[in-house]
């Protein structure tokens, strides 16, 4: 009978790790600000590439730059999995590249992007993330141009 028990309790879990994650992508490319900050851990760990981490508000600053960047992004969820305290999504980034940030001139151009994600959830909040966006194929979509480093 435990096992019955833990087997329904871990599932119970995955189910409400599940519901969070669509939560977080639909508030996430919604800019839904106020909703990012109920799902999200004062303590969160998010690491957008390898080697950086970020706080909380750094997050919450990438998600608002991208969002002035592409005011009409959306994110199509290709995988979803969930075990444990922890999901997995693959999916498509879209948007139309219509805002200006940071010196960047808006280009107009429509691209898109394939990115997937870990993220750990604790005491029902996401805790901790891990992203792979494919930067290289949306920086050619937007017209910039690879070239090896100038010798000096």
């Amino acid at each position: 009978m435990a096992e019955l028990e833990e087997f329904k309790a871990q599932a119970a879990l995955e189910e409400a790790n599940k519901a969070l994650a669509k939560r977080y992508i639909e508030a996430a490319f919604r800019a839904d600000f106020e909703a990012l900050k109920e799902i999200l851990s004062p303590d969160l760990v998010h690491r957008p590439q390898l080697g950086v981490d970020e706080s909380l508000e750094e997050a919450l600053r990438g998600l608002k730059q991208r969002a002035t960047m592409f005011p009409d992004e959306t994110f199509s969820v290709e995988d979803l999995f969930v075990k444990g305290d922890k999901f997995v999504c693959r999916g498509i980034f879209r948007g139309t590249h219509t805002g200006d940030i940071e010196g960047f001139p808006a280009t107009g151009k429509k691209v898109e992007m394939s990115a997937m994600m870990i993220v750990r959830v604790e005491n029902g909040k996401i805790a901790e993330t891990w992203g792979v966006r494919d930067l290289l194929s949306l920086y050619q979509q937007l017209g910039f141009e690879l070239k090896p480093k100038e010798e000096k």
